[in-house]
């Protein structure tokens, strides 16, 4: 029961994050504070690693019976993880893309 509760919990977090990085990226495209986008992209990329390590942990390679003396083939795993992974790269460079801010010009 714990290894279904931290899966789904895992992808509901990721998912809400997500959803909250969406909003704030383009509340910040839009006010131009481009540098922000940047900051969210770094976090992001922790975000998917802990998505990363979710989708190795519960993969078949003994992590959660070692961990928590469960099989991981008793959760019943979805690919919505993977897609959310997916959109958090995608999510990733566009922010570095979009966040990208010209250098000043220097007066001569």
């Amino acid at each position: 029961m714990v290894p279904v509760i931290i899966y789904w919990a895992a992808v509901l977090v990721l998912f809400v994050w997500l959803i909250w990085n969406v909003g704030f990226s383009l509340k910040y495209l839009a006010n131009g504070e481009r540098g922000n986008l940047w900051a969210f992209g770094f976090l992001n990329i922790f975000a998917l690693i802990a998505g990363l390590l979710v989708v190795w942990a519960y993969g078949d390679n003994g992590f959660i019976q070692w961990a928590l003396g469960s099989a991981s083939s008793k959760v019943p795993q979805t690919s919505w993880l993977g897609i959310l992974n997916w959109v958090n790269v995608v999510l990733i460079i566009c922010q570095f893309i979009f966040g990208r801010v010209s250098a000043p010009k220097t007066a001569k």
